[in-house]
């Protein structure tokens, strides 16, 4: 693109390391501050290996208190099945929709209803702390990926609540190949910064780069929020930049905030 004056982000590069799906929040903002954005898609999402627990949990979907959400993709997943069962989003009208932050529950919003709840700290830990008081002895439903972080099914666990926790997508890391531009970018020092929207976004770019990933120091990783600057940081990768906010638009505010030294608008 042609950077345009006098926005914050005018000429510089950041790579965005999940999948396009659309535009999503952090590619749309990036580029209305200026940035040129390259698409570097570190996962992918794929069918887990048997739908049955999710399909039989959704048959059942009247049964549970709380149905629980710590990504997009879960909540495309469910809206999938869903109608690939011929069962419509009226099934889920008694049960209470949890969001681990904002960027989910908008994807609540646009594929099932809106939320009833999304914790104050956008994380996995926040939305176990909001919930942990109502969801004792309660049927809670998770739908979650294969490779998924245990620490929102044990601190429900924990909390009290009979948690069903079926698979409902995977994510393939990408390979070498898919993330060579990525690097060569790297390489030549064109990349200001490089914005990780997830753990398995992490564990897949510095998988690919494999003995390559010193490049990654060329360029500031931001990352959207805390659980991704754990996996960030256990990695061995330095965490320069993360918002306050943590969702798309957020975290591209706070790269560019960090890369023309004044808040973006």
């Amino acid at each position: 693109m042609i950077a345009v004056a006098g926005l914050p982000l005018a000429g510089r590069t950041v790579a965005v390391t999940r999948g396009k799906q659309g535009e999503d929040a952090l590619a749309a903002r990036l580029r209305a501050l200026g940035a040129r954005v390259l698409e570097a898609p570190a996962v992918v999402t794929a069918p887990p290996a048997t739908y049955a627990p999710l399909d039989a949990a959704l048959r059942d979907a009247g049964r549970f208190r709380f149905a629980v959400f710590a990504s997009g993709n879960a909540v495309a997943a469910v809206r999938s099945r869903l109608d690939a069962l011929g069962l419509g989003v009226a099934v889920l009208a008694p049960v209470r929709l949890a969001a681990v932050g904002g960027a989910t529950a908008g994807k609540l919003a646009q594929a099932l209803r809106p939320a009833d709840l999304v914790p104050p700290e956008q994380s996995a830990r926040g939305l176990v702390a909001l919930l942990a008081p109502l969801v004792a002895g309660c049927p809670v439903l998770v739908p979650r990926a294969a490779e998924g972080r245990p620490e929102l099914v044990e601190g429900l666990l924990a909390a009290g609540a009979e948690v069903v926790a079926p698979e409902a997508y995977r994510t393939v890391p990408a390979g070498p190949e898919a993330l060579a531009p990525l690097a060569e970018a790297l390489a030549l020092g064109q990349v200001d910064a490089v914005a990780f929207a997830s753990p398995s976004a992490v564990r897949a770019v510095v998988a690919a780069l494999g003995e390559r990933r010193a490049l990654l120091r060329e360029a500031r990783v931001a990352v959207i929020g805390p659980t991704t600057a754990e996996a960030a940081r256990a990695a061995g990768l330095a965490v320069a930049i993360q918002p306050a906010a943590p969702d798309g638009a957020g975290l591209a505010d706070a790269i560019a905030e960090a890369l023309d030294g004044r808040a973006s608008r």
